[in-house]
């Protein structure tokens, strides 16, 4: 069974990235990368809760770093960001596992209070290569740590992916001009006709 973090990249060449806890080791795409330096899209960044029940499922405050209350039992605090590396590499960094949680804590309290102040700005990382450990009863929490180095210019090419849906109302589609031309491409290609509509 795949999970939405395997082989999943945007047009805009944002993948998925997360913290293996036991091997302590960042991973896209199925495959181990390598962090260095990241800069942080503060409009992108999202609070809440989350949970694995069958599917992904999370519920995120509508202001960023105002908790909600829990949904439901078996819930976790969740977070998510789009992240840009100094090897151009752009991710999506969204998680509910506790180390990862608390690694978005130390990046978040060094900057959030700045945001406004430091708008069309993002702010920037190093990663450490090193973990605080945090000792349970069951296992050991590597939590990665990193180095607050300031605030910096967006990078150009720190373009934030749009995700895009049709919006249905009143029985009426509408959709961007993006969407609406890539989803005329397909069924060009495809070459539909109303005897394909199966009613």
């Amino acid at each position: 069974m795949s999970t939405i973090f395997e082989n999943d990249v945007s047009e805009t060449g944002t993948s998925f990235i997360m913290h293996k806890n036991a091997d302590k080791t960042w991973n896209a795409g199925g495959e181990v990368v390598g962090l260095d330096k990241i800069m942080i899209c503060p409009d992108t960044i999202k609070t809440g809760w989350g949970m694995w029940n069958g599917t992904y499922e999370t519920k995120y405050s509508d202001v960023p770093f105002v908790k909600i209350p829990k949904p439901e039992e078996g819930f976790k605090e969740a977070f998510s960001m789009n992240i840009y590396t100094n090897d151009n590499k752009q991710y999506l960094w969204s998680r509910f596992s506790f180390g990862e949680y608390q690694a978005y804590k130390k990046l978040a309290v060094e900057f959030y209070i700045d945001i406004e102040a430091n708008k069309g700005k993002v702010p920037v990382f190093a990663y450490t290569n090193t973990h605080e450990v945090i000792e349970l009863k069951a296992l050991n929490i590597n939590v990665p740590l990193f180095t607050f180095l300031g605030w910096k210019d967006r990078p150009a090419d720190f373009v934030v992916p749009v995700w895009e849906e049709p919006m249905i109302a009143d029985g009426e589609v509408s959709m961007s001009e993006k969407v609406a031309a890539a989803t005329q491409a397909q069924i060009d290609r495809q070459e539909l006709t109303d005897d394909d509509i199966p009613f």
